[in-house]
């Protein structure tokens, strides 16, 4: 089925994206001791999410306006179209988009419309015409789950760089021989066994419940792929973003930071590109619009802040003198 086809795909796309173009480093503090895995994990969490939390507190409203951010997308349009740059890169694109999305389409008229014209064929063809709307607008919201986590448009991103003046940056980062660091915890030790896995279990659990309760809202005949794509706002961002945070060399956990610390410009750009993204065969070119706009943000970004990143703890000292 396109239902859940989309999902294992963007599943395995989702751990590629995650876990793919980065070199894997031992976690070094490891906690050890009776009380480290026990009360004092319980601390360490809570002291994460009290930090993360006030980060989004104090930071959301300010960055979800003053930022901009919301304009990127808008702008990536105009970009795209304004140079032959783009041209190649945008091309194969599409045609991945265009193959993705008809697969999706035909298993979707197969399986899922099927039961949306039994369930709107008593309001005639006022009926038949909104499951026909919906079977176009979520095939598409399913193909976007999976196009998003392909990182096919990642050259555009260094193509808008490029051509708008920070080519010296994209050369640097790419001839650095390091790449961003992921920390990961070693299968030989208690932390890993009692607090680790368990720890990331629950996560994960409460992900994939989310996503199911966010696909359910997907299937509100026509204002569901809408609302889908607004829910995830952030998580668009993170993924249009992700390719500017690993050309800084951030690790797994500065990146982390930077979401919390950063979650209303994440809000604002993913909102109007994820919106964007909701109409059939116009996805194929935002998709890639939405690239070159997250291009035009990091310039902008990189005109105004230093590349030293900043970690969490300082940034919420400074939150709050200005508060």
């Amino acid at each position: 089925m396109s239902f859940t086809g989309s999902l294992v795909l963007s599943g395995i796309g989702g751990l590629v994206f995650k876990y793919g173009g980065q070199q894997s480093e031992k976690e070094k503090d490891v906690p050890t001791g009776f009380r480290d895995l026990t009360l004092g994990f319980i601390e360490a969490k809570g002291k994460l999410i009290r930090e993360r939390s006030e980060a989004v507190t104090i930071n959301f409203w300010r960055e979800l306006v003053q930022t901009g951010a919301y304009q990127y997308p808008i702008r990536g349009i105009s970009e795209l179209f304004s140079s032959g740059i783009y041209f190649f890169s945008s091309a194969r694109c599409f045609g991945f988009y265009l193959v993705l999305y008809l697969t999706t389409a035909l298993l979707y008229f197969l399986t899922i419309l099927p039961m949306y014209l039994a369930c709107f064929a008593f309001l005639g063809p006022l009926g038949l015409a909104v499951a026909y709307v919906q079977f176009l607008l979520q095939s598409n919201m399913l193909a976007m789950m999976v196009m998003r986590t392909t990182q096919l448009n990642n050259p555009l991103f260094d193509e808008c760089l490029i051509k708008n003046g920070k080519e010296a940056f994209v050369k640097t980062a790419l001839q650095k021989p390091t790449l961003p660091v992921r920390f990961y915890v070693p299968f030989n030790t208690y932390y890993f066994w009692l607090n680790y896995l368990p720890w990331r279990i629950a996560v994960y659990t409460l992900g994939f419940l989310s996503i199911v309760a966010l696909l359910s809202i997907s299937f509100i005949p026509i204002a569901g792929p809408i609302i889908f794509n607004a829910l995830i706002s952030p998580f668009i961002a993170r993924i249009y973003f992700s390719r500017f945070l690993r050309l800084k060399k951030l690790d797994n956990k500065q990146r982390n930071d930077e979401f919390y610390l950063n979650f209303g410009t994440y809000v604002s750009f993913g909102f109007v590109a994820g919106q964007l993204e909701v109409l059939p065969f116009v996805s194929g070119f935002t998709y890639s619009s939405n690239m070159v706009g997250s291009g035009l943000f990091a310039i902008k970004t990189l005109d105004s802040e230093s590349l030293v990143p900043v970690t969490l703890e300082s940034h919420l000292e400074n939150a709050r003198t200005f508060s």
